[in-house]
């Protein structure tokens, strides 16, 4: 039974504006030697050495076939430790043995645009769909078949060549060797043993998959270093550069406002700016003066999750090298939904305890639009039912309990259903 001290408590919060500011660090560690995905509302974030990976195959859906490049490198005493590099070896002939020092010119590099073309995709005909860059989707037998022949040099400063041999269904075939064909390897990588994944993550160094990259429950911001093309004004030419900075997660959106005083300016106004490109955040954040980083106070950035959560952020510190540092205040301006958008109908919605351990509470505060029986339901990522409950919503506070401990640990989404109706409530996670 819900004590009368939880339910003061609760009743509480609701007299308190709901969506509140909070700050978040998050952090590369020194010298920009990690990359951290970043989940907003949870606030939590997870490191992951640069060089605990290589490349890195899409494994979110169907039709996908990206392959990217770990173009995560960072500094000591001010200068760039090696990165991993790839390169078009110019010939379709695995047997054949490439000379690195004749494709300077043919390096490639992820455009960060999309989670859906990679560094691999980039030799790829755009007026063509079928075109993958690394391979061609052949209608006869269902699947894409490769054709070409990569140079990958390493952090260690040894080459390999690779050829992703075809994507059939949701199994990858790639195979790969020393310059000369020594030591060649083949192996598979079957997006179905990913659940929830972006990518899957594989390092040479093992000849195997990293497992656990990304979080559980996925992951908003990815703060990291990649390169990006930036011109060149004295040489007036565009060149490749190293920098630290913000992607986002897959189904994330964001609208970039510069110029507005970032405590009055309000998503109504700028949400026809949301756009879909992984680097709208960027790296532009913060200036580099000579003397120190400075954050410019006239931008703020809104962020549209995959779940359609708005999150505003302003960046308020970044401290560079010393520490990989940065620090933004957030404020949840709540959910968002095609079907139904709650808080602009003067639904409240509070989780309690969130994460979760045992037993979870969600308490409304419930206008007289909503007095009606529903579905309360929990489900995973993948949709899939984990608990469901028949409710009687009543006008003004109420408050139920939901049984959390047989959850297997990871992120669920709380929604209300009734007749055709559907409303996003809140993400929830659970230890």
């Amino acid at each position: 039974m819900r004590s009368a001290a939880l339910l003061f408590f609760l009743s509480a919060l609701f007299a308190c504006p709901l969506f509140g500011q909070s700050f978040q660090q998050i952090s590369t560690g020194a010298g920009y030697q990690r990359q951290s995905f970043i989940n907003l509302a949870a606030g939590t974030e997870k490191q992951v050495l640069n060089t605990a990976w290589d490349i890195a195959f899409t494994v979110y859906g169907q039709q996908d076939a990206g392959i990217f490049i770990n173009e995560s490198a960072g500094s000591s005493m001010g200068q760039p430790q090696a990165a991993v590099e790839l390169y078009d070896a110019q010939t379709t002939d695995f047997s054949a043995q490439p000379n690195p020092d004749s494709l300077r010119d043919f390096r490639l590099f992820n455009r960060e645009r999309n989670w859906f073309y990679g560094a691999f995709n980039e030799r790829r005909d755009t007026t063509k769909p079928t075109d993958y860059g690394w391979g061609t989707y052949n209608f006869a037998t269902n699947r894409v078949v490769g054709s070409a022949v990569y140079v990958i040099r390493l952090r260690n400063g040894q080459f390999r060549k690779i050829k992703i041999e075809s994507l059939a269904g949701t199994i990858y075939t790639f195979r790969y060797a020393n310059l000369d064909g020594s030591d060649e390897r083949t192996l598979t990588l079957n997006k179905a043993d990913h659940p929830g994944r972006v990518l899957a993550y594989f390092s040479f160094a093992t000849h195997s998959f990293v497992p656990n990259v990304e979080p559980v429950g996925g992951f908003d911001l990815l703060y990291c270093r990649y390169t990006t093309p930036q011109f060149d004004s004295i040489n007036n030419v565009t060149l490749q550069y190293m920098v630290t900075g913000i992607l986002h997660g897959q189904g994330v959106q964001t609208a970039k406002v510069v110029g507005v005083n970032p405590q009055t300016a309000a998503f109504s106004d700028y949400q026809h700016l949301l756009r879909s490109e992984l680097d709208i955040i960027g790296h532009d954040w913060k200036t580099f003066t000579g003397a120190g980083w400075t954050v410019p106070t006239d931008r703020v950035y809104f962020v549209k999750t995959a779940d359609n959560r708005v999150w505003k952020i302003q960046f308020l510190d970044f401290e560079g090298a010393a520490t990989g540092n940065a620090v933004f205040e957030k404020t949840d301006l709540g959910l968002i939904s095609d079907v139904e958008a709650p808080q602009a109908s003067g639904l409240q919605v509070l989780t309690y305890p969130n994460p979760v351990r045992e037993r979870l509470t969600v308490a409304l505060n419930v206008p007289p639009a909503w007095a009606h029986e529903a579905q309360l339901e929990v489900t995973d990522l993948q949709g899939r039912l984990v608990s469901s409950a028949r409710v009687a919503l009543q006008e003004g506070f109420q408050a139920f309990e939901l049984n959390a401990a047989d959850w297997a640990s990871g992120m669920y989404v709380l929604r209300l259903r009734w007749s055709e109706r559907e409303v996003l409530l809140s993400k929830v996670f659970k230890n």
